[in-house]
């Protein structure tokens, strides 16, 4: 039972460093993305950001506040995209039919209406990931060598 618990936390401790390691290498990308010249170039990579107009086309809310937009310069194009529960715009500026300003990178909606979505990268969780991760090593690795000890016993 030992080895399958620090095998489980282990295993934890890889996924957590591979999360951080995507994560931190997505935001060092938008926040290095130069504004894009033209707005397909948004669509396809992470190298550039267009900022441009966008017309909401529908809202709903489940869990969260949620939208469906057009940019006016991707024609027959739409964006699915929700906000952070904490941190949504005001409900008046997304009314189906407004005009809000959005922005678009890696073929995502990452800002709309002057908030971030939850597909902005500056968003991820970062900080506590490495943390957690040394937090499970540590004690992991002391339940493995006692797993390892009982085993051969």
């Amino acid at each position: 039972m030992a080895l399958i618990i620090a095998v489980l936390g282990l295993l934890a401790c890889v996924v957590l460093v591979v999360f951080d390691v995507r994560d931190s290498g997505l935001i060092s990308a938008y926040q290095s993305a130069s504004n894009c010249s033209s707005p397909s170039d948004a669509l396809n990579g992470e190298a550039c950001r267009f900022q441009g107009q966008a017309q909401v086309i529908h809202t709903s809310r489940q869990t969260r506040l949620e939208a469906v937009v057009s940019f006016e310069s991707l024609p027959r194009r739409t964006f699915s995209t929700s906000f952070p529960t904490n941190d949504e715009p005001d409900g008046s500026a997304l009314k189906a039919g407004s005009t809000v300003a959005g922005e678009l990178w890696n073929g995502k909606v990452t800002r709309l209406a002057g908030k971030p979505t939850v597909d902005d990268p500056e968003g991820y969780p970062t900080s506590g990931l490495l943390e957690i991760a040394a937090f499970l090593a540590v004690l992991s690795l002391p339940l493995l060598a006692i797993g390892i000890w009982l085993t051969r016993v």
